[in-house]
């Protein structure tokens, strides 16, 4: 039997779990069962037309908009800075000009780490966040699909205005089989390069495979240990970091596509590719062609020359620039795309999306209004900018970076969305540790133990994720 469990608790479990816990179900409806009176005698029946039987639309899609007067819903997203900024002056205008005498508040959780305890505490109508994270909502409950409301005969979106937005960002949202986002912000990783260092070294192209990537940085390493600077001796190669993220990467980097890229399908640590990734990177260590910063910024140590590239993003980008300025670098530097074993490099692409909590049809409908209003393409492209993003109809836009920025970002490459899968928020942590292990092993540890370990960590934390009751 199933059993229907307060709001509050169930946005409790996000907390604790951050996992998929229960799927969704959908209503049908089933036609009234006709019973036929026994026919007196022999008599010819007239043809009847075949009944036809309409669906109930449901409560929530049968909102008129013009009893949302007074009604206040709450906005909450984890930027600060330029985004927070952005977002409350649009709030105010929407405030001012909604014909729905609807009201918008705003509220910045800081950070996506206390974003799901506001979540319980404030209880938003709608929030920004990654796209696995709402496919966990979705799953457990609490995120309300979009599907109806974007087939809404006056307040959806027509099929080419849906079509203005990328398919494979609509299919992050999409994860577990309904639509629980709704395309906001993207952005893309890959390395920040340094093109004139590298050239000086004798590599006037850009590496298009970790194999040339190894050669470079192992190139930058051997220059650096003969610095007359003691304390640039032992740098030069890749910054080393075990961000989960950028861990993920290194496995695509290798074709290993670990993370499902649909529902119900496991895990994939059995592949060569994976082990092959670590050995690769226990290699690089061996030959002293990475290393490990104490600082946890990259950008002073890529200006100065104790590295030639680092994992980054697009938001990486202003922040690194600002560094080089401040050093007077000349240096030429940009985000190239990650190398791949094929030779085919690529970004990858993740990003926040709008998400509408289930409430009261009211206020369901007025957050969807909200959402509306948001992502209309001119301010679509507007809070873009503002992050610095790309662009959700043509990743590779050139307009949408500012012009300072945009020389920076090599641009054209394969674009590998990343799935938004919910066992991601359980296995990110073990991923991170079982990297971390690679470059610390035991006397007699080898790479297949840690992949081994990783796995049944990994198996364990879903299946205990999984299986925890919902109270």
């Amino acid at each position: 039997m199933n059993r229907v469990y307060p709001k509050r608790i169930r946005l409790f479990l996000f907390i604790v779990i951050l996992a998929v816990i229960s799927g969704c179900t959908t209503p049908t409806v089933n036609p009234p069962s006709i019973t036929r009176e026994p026919s007196p005698g022999a008599i010819t029946p007239t043809p009847q037309p075949t009944p036809t039987f309409t669906p109930e639309v449901p409560l929530e899609y049968r909102v008129d908009v013009n009893t949302l007067k007074g009604s206040e819903i709450l906005f909450l997203h984890p930027f600060t800075g330029a985004l927070a900024g952005q977002y409350e002056e649009w709030s105010m205008r929407f405030n001012q000009e909604n014909p729905f005498g609807m009201k918008v508040r705003v509220l910045s959780s800081g950070g996506m780490d206390s974003l799901p305890a506001l979540i319980q505490s404030e209880n938003p109508q709608v929030i920004l966040a990654p796209p696995e994270y709402l496919s966990f909502g979705l799953n457990v409950g609490w995120i309300t699909p979009l599907d109806g409301y974007l087939s809404l005969h006056e307040w959806g979106l027509s099929e080419t205005e849906q079509q203005e937005i990328h398919e494979m960002f609509w299919l992050q949202d999409r994860f577990s089989g309904a639509q629980s986002g709704f395309p906001a912000l993207r952005t893309v990783y890959g390395m920040v390069y340094n093109r004139t260092w590298a050239n000086e070294l004798g590599y006037p192209e850009a590496p298009t495979t970790p194999q040339e990537l190894l050669e470079q940085a192992c190139a930058a390493a051997r220059q650096n240990n003969r610095s007359v600077y003691l304390e640039k001796r032992g740098t030069g190669g890749w910054l080393l970091s075990t961000e989960p993220f950028h861990d993920l990467v290194w496995w695509y980097a290798f074709n290993a596509r670990v993370l499902p890229e649909k529902p119900g399908e496991p895990i994939q640590f059995n592949q060569t590719e994976v082990n092959d990734t670590l050995k690769f990177l226990r290699n690089m260590q061996a030959q002293g062609c990475l290393w490990q910063g104490l600082n946890p910024s990259p950008y002073g140590y890529f200006s100065d020359r104790y590295t030639l590239f680092y994992i980054g993003s697009l938001q990486d980008l202003s922040f690194q620039q600002g560094y080089q300025q401040s050093t007077e670098s000349k240096d030429e530097w940009l985000l190239i795309p990650f190398p791949q074993e094929d030779g085919k490099p690529f970004y990858l692409t993740t990003g926040y999306s709008y998400g509408l909590l289930k409430n009261d049809p009211h206020l369901q409908m007025a957050g969807w209004l909200w959402i509306r209003w948001l992502t209309e393409n001119t301010r679509q492209m507007e809070i873009t900018r503002v992050y610095g993003g790309i662009s959700l109809e043509n990743p590779f836009k050139d307009s949408l970076l500012l012009p300072e920025l945009q020389k920076h970002f090599e641009g054209e490459a394969s674009l590998i969305p990343l799935p938004g899968n919910p066992d991601w928020l359980v296995i990110r942590r073990p991923i991170q540790d079982a990297f971390w292990q690679v470059f610390h092993l035991a006397e007699g540890q080898s790479v297949e133990d840690v992949v081994a370990e990783l796995k049944t960590l990994a198996e364990y934390e879903l299946f205990r994720s999984q299986s925890t009751p919902t109270p």
